[in-house]
């Protein structure tokens, strides 16, 4: 199949995107490694910061622990990996026992479960936590989600495939508020969305089928009560596949499992972002939600997906790509 370029007049859209792309471009220059530094040398006392991590060989944890360590030179940093360890909440209780910390970074959910559980009186700050919004509202805890800001991904969705005009959407309770504000967010961008909550995994592939036979694509959104199991992500897959429907999705590791086009955090980013919300948080200069979105996207296109689908695709956008997969 040829992608064909696309000749619609996308004022409205390149407004959208601009504006979103300007304040992305703020958010991260405002966390680059240069400036960081100087505003970490401004701090008199080494601060000592307990970093828990999930599992360090999983790359996507490792690049994060990596990033947010090199922007907090100067700090004292104590690293702990939970991969093979199957009594964490042990190991970091006595961590904490022996020594008292300004802060915890905690990378995954597994991290942020174990230091959630022993309650300690220093800030937590995390990351790469599919269900953050749980902790969205807990007092001393701050983080990065783990997705692109909803507006931002539906604008590259618009931005990619300029013709979908329905994207479907998945939920349950957890995201009602992203849902409203998504709607919101799609209006401007004349997309419409539409919505099947999920009430229980038992229906989880009652509620597809009804939902893929509507729309012109899926959109997974983060939300672990839909897809609890990768049992259920293959088989959302298969279903779509076969009504031919592609799904957008959050985290790049979906693409291998179909995912036409993914918009993820950047995760040297996010790592960043977890630093200089600690320093803020330790100099009591948090402002703004106690979670943030990530500052920096990375977006991966499935051009097989996009010739087995036949969607119209802006061919102007492929300079937007960090890895395109075809064969």
């Amino acid at each position: 199949m040829m992608i064909r370029p696309i000749h619609l007049s996308f004022l409205v859209l390149k407004l959208t995107m601009y504006f979103l792309f300007t304040l992305l471009s703020v958010s991260c220059a405002s966390i680059s490694d240069e400036s960081t530094h100087q505003l970490i040398q401004k701090e008199s006392a080494v601060t000592r910061i307990l970093l828990v991590n999930t599992n360090n060989s999983i790359e996507r944890y490792r690049i994060a622990q990596t990033a947010f360590i090199e922007t907090l030179k100067g700090s004292s940093v104590n690293t702990i990996d939970l991969g093979e360890d199957n009594q964490p909440v042990d190991t970091l209780q006595d961590l904490l026992n022996e020594q008292d910390y300004d802060a915890i970074y905690c990378i995954g959910a597994k991290a942020l479960g174990t230091i959630d559980y022993i309650d300690p009186e220093a800030p937590v700050i995390f990351s790469s936590v599919l269900n953050w919004r749980r902790f969205s509202t807990q007092p001393n805890y701050y983080g990065v989600a783990s997705e692109v800001a909803p507006e931002a991904q539906l604008a590259w969705f618009k931005y990619f495939f300029p013709e979908i005009k329905k994207i479907g959407v998945l939920y349950s309770d957890d995201n009602q508020k992203l849902i409203e504000d998504a709607r919101s967010s799609a209006e401007k961008l004349y997309i419409q969305i539409v919505t099947e909550k999920v009430y229980s995994q038992d229906k989880l592939t009652t509620h597809a089928n009804k939902l893929l036979s509507e729309v012109d694509a899926l959109w997974l959104i983060s939300d672990p009560s839909v897809l609890a199991s990768s049992n259920n992500a293959r088989l959302l897959f298969h279903n779509a596949d076969k009504k031919q429907v592609p799904i957008f999705a959050y985290n790049s590791f979906f693409v291998d499992m179909g995912a036409m086009l993914s918009i993820s955090a950047d995760l040297s980013t996010t790592g960043r972002q977890a630093a200089i919300i600690v320093r803020n948080v330790l100099q009591e200069d948090m402002k703004g939600k106690s979670v943030q979105f990530p500052a920096g996207s990375s977006i991966t296109l499935n051009l097989d997906k996009v010739r087995f689908y036949n969607i119209e695709l802006n061919d102007s956008a492929l300079d937007s790509v960090n890895e395109i997969v075809e064969e």
